[in-house]
């Protein structure tokens, strides 16, 4: 990810400022590491590139109106001198003050002169050092307790590591904005002493000809004074480009310096994060292994398993969180352990919120949830049986052993789990079983999910899909776990003094004996001919077969084959058949 972010910074800085590479203000590869947010990474990055571009945008100007450091020095230190005497006059004319008004103006006036003298100085010493400062020795301050000022001292690394990273650029944005101000002024006073100069100054008597001479060496001087300033900032920004071109780094001696220093550390401290959480649940696999390699029986684990499992798993936490802040300790990286310290705050405080619903979670671990191993939940209208409660945990339906489900626990706790028998129902069907829907609609199950089910003929031909509600609602019929078959047909009247026992017991022995003779004779349990009812013109009987599941594929030949050796056993006996209506 590093490496991503370093190619494309460099591409961006190569197509893009070729036309600076002299001003280059490149980004310190060290620092960038420093920003755990890609978007700060990248807001920091284009600020700087924004303050080459400040740079180059003037740099045509410095190159037209060269400033020379050394009589610029000169003039700074005359302006002091110049000002200081200033300053020695208004002290006298203050001491011969006689009105109050009349000190404050001069107080006033002192002020001004010793803040424009120490801003010389200051510039001249940013010049010379490139606009280099040193920091406040903190060890001085007050040591009493107070544990707001502690928390910032945790974090103060990070924060004067972005400080420091910022440094630069803040500066020069600071001097562009003051030699635009200057430029301003400067365009003002310009303006203005053209209009004087083009200003007819006849008619004026002796007092007027000389307040307008007073007004025009003011003026002169404060284009000198703006002039002056403007040279100083232009050559303080430029001393700071200068510096910083001279102090770049390479990309490669970047990247090298990172990967010796901040970066080795991170990797170990990483290192030891992961290393101590993955030997901590290795041992708690073996661990489980070999409980349930020598445990006789195969049952769920008890309630003190489970919490010693929990505090396990916490206790993994820490001690990975552990070894990551003693390898940043070790290496003596308080910056790293800062923004450590923040993120893991930072996921605390989001966190904070959702606290209820670990409690929640925490129970559904502990077995003492509204859902609990063993028992039964309706998942999409689907019984599925909770085989183990884990982070995420394992659901699946024992008709239909395909039929798996992994829940996290945040689902599970919407859902409310009933004990199961032997008995519960948990799917009318399984894959391959034959069913009736609507009771009309017959097929086989070709493929069952937790949304749709999908029948076909015995081929797998003809596919038909329904909706799992859809399937409930259709009232299925499994075929497969046994059936019976109901079948009529009417003999003539002429035959009424054999209805009653001899036809039905002859026509039962005929059909029997031509049903075992064909592919699912095997799965015939019984055969039973009855005499039905006497209609107004013939006399019905009733045909009931009853088979086991594994003739449900020839349930509609089954059909036809009654009617036939029906028919057969009465042309064997010369009893005349009778067409049933609305059969």
């Amino acid at each position: 990810m590093l490496s991503l972010l370093k190619r494309l910074l460099e591409d961006f800085l190569i197509e893009n400022m070729l036309e600076f590479n002299k001003l280059s203000y490149s980004i310190s590869w060290k620092k960038i590491v420093y920003v755990f947010l890609f978007l700060v990474l990248f807001f920091l990055s284009a600020s700087r590139l924004h303050s080459e571009n400040i740079g180059a945008g003037n740099s045509f100007k410095l190159k037209k109106n060269p400033v020379d450091v050394s009589s610029k020095l000169n003039d700074i230190l005359v302006n002091v001198e110049k000002k200081q005497k200033e300053a020695d006059e208004k002290s006298l004319l203050l001491k011969k003050a006689k009105t109050d008004q009349e000190k404050e103006s001069i107080k006033e006036a002192i002020d001004r002169i010793n803040n424009a003298i120490s801003i010389e100085k200051t510039s001249f010493e940013m010049i010379v050092t490139a606009g280099t400062e040193l920091d406040a020795d903190e060890s001085m301050e007050s040591q009493e307790f107070d544990w707001q000022k502690d928390l910032l001292d945790i974090i103060q690394p990070f924060v004067k590591e972005l400080h420091q990273f910022t440094e630069n650029k803040r500066k020069l944005d600071v001097l562009h904005n003051k030699i635009t101000f200057y430029q301003a002024q400067i365009e003002k006073i310009n303006k203005a002493l053209l209009h004087l100069s083009q200003f007819n100054p006849q008619g004026l008597n002796s007092s007027a000809m000389g307040e307008l001479n007073n007004i025009k060496d003011t003026w002169e001087n404060y284009l000198k004074e703006n002039t002056h300033l403007y040279e100083v900032a232009k050559l303080q920004r430029d001393e700071m480009m200068r510096s910083k071109n001279v102090n770049n780094l390479s990309w490669i001696d970047k990247y090298d310096e990172f990967a010796s220093g901040r970066g080795a550390t991170l990797f170990i401290a990483i290192f030891a994060f992961v290393g101590v959480y993955s030997a901590m649940l290795i041992l708690l696999k073996i661990s489980s292994w070999i409980t349930i390699r020598f445990k006789k029986t195969k049952s769920s684990r008890t309630y003190y398993q489970r919490v010693f499992k929990l505090l396990y798993h916490f206790l993994m936490a820490i001690m990975a969180l552990s070894a990551f802040f003693y390898v940043l300790d070790l290496r003596d990286d308080p910056f790293l352990i800062a923004i450590s310290l923040i993120i893991v705050i930072s996921v605390i405080w989001f966190l904070k919120n959702s606290i209820p619903t670990y409690i929640e979670e925490i129970r559904l671990l502990l077995n003492t949830g509204s859902a609990r191993e063993g028992e039964c939940i309706i998942y999409n209208s689907v019984p599925m049986v909770i085989e183990e409660i884990n982070y995420y945990t394992q659901l699946r339906n024992p008709v239909l052993p395909e039929l798996k489900l992994r829940l996290p626990l945040s689902e599970l706790l919407k859902y409310v789990s009933r004990p199961i028998t032997d008995d519960s129902p948990l799917f009318p069907c399984q894959k391959s079983d034959f069913v009736m829907l609507y009771g009309d609609i017959y097929g086989m199950v070709k493929h069952v999910n937790l949304e749709t089910i999908v029948l076909s003929l015995p081929d797998g031909t003809m596919p038909i899909t329904y909706t799992i509600d859809d399937f409930y609602s259709a009232n299925p019929r499994n075929f497969s776990l046994g059936f019976t078959i109901h079948s009529e047909f009417g003999i003539d009247y002429a035959h009424q003094s054999l209805s009653t026992k001899e036809i039905p017991s002859c026509l039962q022995q005929q059909i029997e004996k031509g049903l075992l003779s064909e592919a699912y004779g095997d799965y015939l349990k019984e055969l039973k001919v009855e005499f039905g009812k006497a209609s107004t013109s013939f006399l019905i009987y009733q045909v009931t077969c009853h088979l086991e599941g594994g003739g449900a594929s020839y349930y509609f030949q089954i059909f036809r084959d009654i009617q036939r050796y029906s028919v057969e056993a009465c042309q064997k006996n010369n009893w005349a058949i009778v067409p049933l209506e609305n059969t």
